[in-house]
This record gives structure tokens, sequence and C-alpha cells, in this order.
């Protein structure tokens, strides 16, 4: 019989919880009608035993504020990223159209890659044997792993696809395949220590700029040295 009686309390416990919920929900005016209650009720805090509700409302209040100042704080600081980014990117174009031969065009891809936070490496390989040497195979088999169907790819490679563009301290990379009507020129490659620098989901707004920049400078010299 007492466990059944135990049954019956909780059950009646929970009734009547969910009675006294409902009615607030439905009268949210309630405390405001009986302002006496509030300093009256206790709430159950892990560091302080037990706090009323209004100091409990203000605890909650603090820490909405507080997510507001780190949020704000986080907005603050990938808004001086993307400052830092479009100063970098327009003296990147600048030094790209100023270019007198395909050396230039890679120191300026080299100096923009040291202004970038976590950016280790830089690579521009063209689609030629001569360029692409001994790793011409290996780098076939990249571009139809994965820029097939693509322009962009931000991630990890293999041991064997990461040996043909960047040395092993480099773990997270941004392929751009750079074209010209519709025809491949050359492959962009960033390069990370970091495993997650480069990610799917990045944007590509600024990428996409450089590789419409370099798909308009590169046909100009041609096959001539580098």
């Amino acid at each position: 019989m007492t466990d059944v009686t135990d049954v019956k309390e909780l059950n009646q416990a929970y009734l009547h919880d969910q009675l006294v919920y409902q009615y607030l929900l439905e009268h949210p005016a309630f405390f405001q009608h009986h302002p006496e209650l509030l300093s009256r009720l206790r709430l159950p805090h892990a560091q302080r035993g037990a706090v009323s509700l209004v100091e409990r409302q203000m605890e909650l209040q603090r820490e909405r504020v507080r997510g507001l100042e780190e949020d704000i704080t986080r907005l603050m600081t990938i808004a001086r990223q993307n400052e830092h980014i479009f100063f970098a990117l327009n003296q990147l174009h600048l030094d790209l159209l100023a270019a007198r031969q395909k050396t230039d065009i890679r120191l300026a891809l080299s100096a923009f890659a040291n202004k970038m936070p976590q950016v280790h490496a830089c690579n521009l390989i063209e689609f030629n044997h001569e360029a692409m040497g001994d790793h011409f195979t290996a780098l076939q088999l990249v571009l139809e792993h994965r820029l097939q169907g693509r322009h962009y790819y931000f991630g990890r490679l293999n041991r064997d696809e990461m040996a043909t563009l960047f040395p092993p301290s480099i773990h997270s990379v941004a392929l751009l395949l750079i074209s010209h009507a519709d025809q491949p020129l050359a492959l962009l490659a960033f390069g990370s220590q970091l495993d997650d620098h480069f990610q799917p989901s990045m944007d590509t707004l600024f990428i996409d700029h450089i590789a419409k920049v370099l798909a308009l400078v590169l046909p100009r010299y041609g096959q001539q040295g580098r």
C-alpha cells in the first residue's frame, strides 16, 4: 500500500505543479497583482543555497548582458580582421596589376599570405609540365579529387596530396582554381599549420576576388619564364 500511496502522491504533486505552471503562463501579470510574493519565493542556487526570485532574475539579466558583451567583442574582432584582410587584398590587387613578370606575381601573393593570420605558405602552380615538374600526375589527381566540378577546396589533404603542394608542417589548405574563358590556368594554394584553419564552411568572397584578378593577369605572360 505504501508504494501505491507514494505513486499517487507523486502524481498529485506533478499535476499540482502542472496546474500552477499553466496558470502562470496564462496569467503573466500575476506577480504584478501580488508583488509581496516575489520577496518570499526562494529558488535553489548552486553556490548560494537559495535566492529570491528577484535576485535570480537580476542574475539572469547580468548573464544576458555578459553574453551580449561577448557577442559585441566577437563581432568587433571579426570586423577588425575583415578590415585587415580588405587592406591586404587591396594592396595585392594593386601589386598584381603592376606586375611586370610572373616573379612579381609570386612575390605579391607571398606578401599577401604573410599578412594573413594563421596562413603560413602560398604556392602558385601553372598548368604545364615545366611548372608541375615531377608532381604532374599527383597534381592531376588532386585536381580530380578535390576540385572536380568546382573552383574551391577548403580543408585537409591526405599525405600524398599534401606532399605535392607543401611541406609536412602544413595541415590545412585553401585550393583555388584559376581559369580564364573556361580554360584552367593555374592552381593557387594557401596553407596553414593549423588543422582546422581552412574549413569547408569558409566564405569565398575574398578568395574569389583573387581568382578573378589572377585570371586577368596571368594570360599576359603566356608561357614566359617565371
